[in-house]
């Protein structure tokens, strides 16, 4: 009976010790940064965690890579100072900017770290930016991070701008404004999220269409192509739906070896020819323009594919859940 006894504690005593370690490591090592970086994420080369913290709507990391700042929404690269985020931000704005008949006001949806809204302020004819961001925090971030308003030029706090802290489609809804661009640069909708399809959603994009200037345009962000294009496909197919004619377009990053993939919207037919660039910037000369607007073979929607999107429906997540799950 004491030797059972004996072992038993001897058996609790050897629990309590690995309880302790996790709980160590998880609370004062880098355990914990498993909820902020996911290990698929986690940069290649030294890096070091400036600040971690909660948010109403997410958890977010700045970590420190080199010379680079990036920053981690729930354990995903969301953005960072980097060059390969210029050129995201430079084919997201310039593409409808050069589309749309005026650039006088502009839309952005998702605008917290302020690099679109960098880009758009290029244009002296730009009279009104709104940048919508639904997590206040996050557009702190872009307003008062010394690194980070350094790299978007302090774009955020220009008298131009006026940033809103409301969730996107709920803004839009309640506006009586309207726009020559809108341009919406949000994550794809995911298990932790499923709440962003409705920004993609039909019903969103009759409400975007009812916001825009005669000639205006939309531009929308449709995540990694190379991965799951049938997502950039059930995009347009839905704007389709919704009367809009689309001009696929994306960039190809031969740094990450990702290719992010968008749709131009607009009210009225547009040809390539009629996409000129109105701004010089470093990256998206005339010649990558072309490149950009004209899609590799694996892009081309040659059969139709894709499902609209709609309030009612998680076309967008199913896609999202089985490229995960591959």
């Amino acid at each position: 009976m004491d030797e059972l006894m004996w072992l038993a504690i001897g058996a609790a005593a050897v629990v309590i010790v690995e309880a302790s370690v996790y709980f160590y490591w998880i609370i004062w090592g880098n355990g914990y940064l498993i909820t902020y970086i996911n290990d698929s994420q986690r940069p290649q080369q030294n890096f070091k965690v400036l600040q971690t913290f909660h948010t109403s709507t997410q958890k977010i990391a700045l970590v420190e890579v080199g010379e680079e700042v990036w920053v981690y929404s729930n354990g995903e690269i969301m953005f960072g100072t980097k060059q390969d985020e210029n050129e995201y931000a430079e084919v997201i704005v310039h593409v409808p900017m050069a589309a749309a008949k005026e650039a006088k006001r502009i839309l952005i949806i998702g605008g917290g770290g302020g690099i679109s809204v960098r880009e758009a302020l290029r244009y002296e004819e730009v009279e009104e930016i709104i940048a919508v961001d639904i997590d206040e925090e996050m557009m702190n971030l872009g307003k008062s991070f010394d690194r980070l308003v350094s790299f978007n030029d302090g774009a955020l706090n220009h008298h131009k701008v006026k940033t809103k802290i409301e969730d996107g489609r709920r803004f839009v809804e309640q506006s009586q404004e309207t726009w020559d661009v809108i341009i919406v640069d949000i994550p794809e909708p995911t298990e932790r999220c499923p709440s962003l399809s409705r920004l993609f959603s039909l019903e969103f994009y009759h409400e975007l269409k009812e916001h825009l200037n005669p000639g205006g345009v939309l531009s929308i962000a449709c995540s990694t192509v190379n991965l799951m294009p049938e997502y950039m496909w059930s995009i347009e197919k839905t704007l389709k739906e919704c009367g809009f004619f689309t001009s696929p377009f994306h960039n190809f990053s031969n740094k990450t070896g990702v290719d992010w993939g968008y749709i131009l919207a607009s009210t009225l037919p547009l040809e390539p020819d009629d996409i000129q660039l109105k701004v010089t910037t470093p990256f998206l000369t005339e010649g990558r323009l072309r490149d950009v607007l004209e899609l590799p073979y694996y892009l081309m929607n040659k059969e139709n594919q894709g499902m609209v999107q709609t309030d009612q429906n998680t076309v967008l997540l199913d896609i999202v859940r089985k490229e995960l799950n591959n």
